[in-house]
């Protein structure tokens, strides 16, 4: 059987994507945190440290962090629950 080289180079493409996702959005965040609020690099990494603990704690208890964002501060994002 024929290998379908198409299918093969866009899973492989959709991989780099998906690796790239979340530091795309964290550099983006600290982007606009140093542009908007002065925001220099120790303090947008303890906020980056804190929000990976955040990040592990709901996933060791199963938490929906969507949904705690939403109840805990009002802000609504979009996700599949």
């Amino acid at each position: 059987m024929a290998k379908n080289h198409a299918l093969i180079n866009m899973y492989k493409e959709y991989q780099k994507k998906v690796n790239n996702l979340t530091p795309e959005i964290y550099a983006a965040v600290a982007i606009a945190l140093h542009t908007k609020c002065g925001w220099g690099y120790k303090r947008i990494n303890d906020l980056f440290q804190l929000s990976e603990k955040i990040w592990n704690e709901c996933v060791e208890q199963e938490i929906d962090m969507i949904t705690k964002c939403e109840n805990e501060i009002g802000i609504i994002l979009k996700g599949e629950h």
